[in-house]
């Protein structure tokens, strides 16, 4: 079989719909399907981007379309008309606002044509884009949503049934060893893995601190991300009188995130659904911790209600609940740490990404 993946984000830049993408890509390799993607790649140097190409594994081929303003669209769908002309493809994957518009497009030549959904797709823009989203979606031949969350919206907006496929691990990649702890302060180490945006909740981790540090006045939280709004994190902070209980460390290499989940002692993922309509489908980050053994604190009325089993590997919780919040602290940190770690990992493998993909071939 052979496929096509066209996404709007893939690594090495930072981003959920890329992780996703990428995953899925190598999963579909392992159970025999060569795949070629086209993607942009942002928010990473020539270096990595040219590192990370010749990297890649055998049966995959990544096309680059580089942003070049309104030529970037022009140049995308030049390259998606050249490889649907020039190959077969059983199946076309399309992930991200823009590629679900393309699989629309690709639909009117009789392409077989599956969409997936993250949930800000569905919301963002003006009414132009989310009717584009909407036309989309109804026209391709199958629709999957990351987390039952987004797929209930994605219902809504679409009135046809979608199907649902949880976000995923590549374990084999998990397992790898010789990842050291970082030399961070805190204990409790608090962490937030995402870019620093309202839809993300570093600013209700940050607003919980006060109360979080009455109980435990040697805590940090270390944030890891793309900084689009730290400045206002910082601000917050400071108003709040706790700069030095805070720490943001910006954009990270895959290392370093790793290094930074072995390092931690519970994630923080506060989301909740920003004014733009930005919302968080499901939660990567929270599997990713998991699978270090590493609980998670994760708000309600989100996709992060899929990653997060309350009670077995973190608490879900109102994200502006500060005794909630603190109340779920308190009781994984005094948790018995094997049996909670034992929890954590086995849910991550739950969401081997080998075999979710199966249900795409």
């Amino acid at each position: 079989m052979y496929y096509l993946i066209i996404s709007s984000e893939f690594p090495p830049g930072p981003g959920g719909i890329g992780k996703h993408a990428w995953s899925m890509a190598k999963a579909l390799i392992h159970n025999g399907v060569q795949v070629d993607v086209i993607t942009n790649m942002d928010h990473a140097d020539e270096t990595t981007i040219a590192s990370f190409l010749n990297s890649l594994p055998r049966g995959m081929s990544v096309y680059r379309v580089t942003r070049q303003g309104v030529q970037t669209y022009i140049n995308r769908l030049q390259t998606i008309k050249r490889l649907c002309r020039d190959n077969k493809y059983d199946k076309i994957i399309v992930t991200g606002q823009f590629s679900l518009w393309i699989g629309g497009w690709l639909k009117r030549s009789g392409k077989q044509v599956t969409g997936f959904v993250h949930g800000t797709e569905l919301y963002i823009g003006g009414a132009i884009k989310r009717m584009l989203t909407r036309n989309a979606l109804k026209s391709l031949d199958e629709v999957y949503a990351v987390s039952n969350y987004t797929a209930g919206l994605t219902e809504q907006t679409i009135q046809k049934p979608v199907k649902i496929l949880p976000n995923g691990l590549d374990l084999a990649e998990w397992r790898k060893q010789g990842i050291e702890k970082l030399n961070w302060d805190g204990d409790p180490v608090l962490l937030t893995v995402g870019s620093i945006t309202k839809r993300k909740g570093q600013h209700n981790v940050v607003r919980a601190l006060p109360a979080l540090i009455q109980e435990f006045p040697r805590l940090h939280y270390h944030m890891i991300g793309l900084p689009k709004e730290a400045d206002a994190i910082r601000e917050l902070a400071k108003e709040l009188r706790i700069e030095r209980y805070i720490s943001i460390h910006g954009k990270a290499d895959e290392q370093t995130v790793k290094a930074a989940y072995k390092t931690a002692d519970v994630l923080m993922m506060l989301s909740e659904r920003a004014e733009n309509g930005d919302i968080e489908g499901f939660g990567i980050a929270v599997l990713e911790a998991s699978i270090n053994g590493k609980p998670a604190i994760g708000s309600r009325g989100t996709g992060i209600e899929d990653a997060i089993k309350d009670g077995y590997n973190g608490k879900l919780v109102e994200a502006k609940d500060v005794t909630a919040i603190v109340k779920a602290l308190k009781e994984l940190l005094s948790a018995d740490k094997e049996s909670l770690a034992e929890n954590c990992v086995n849910w991550a493998k739950q969401h081997d990404w080998d075999q979710l993909t199966k249900q795409l071939v």
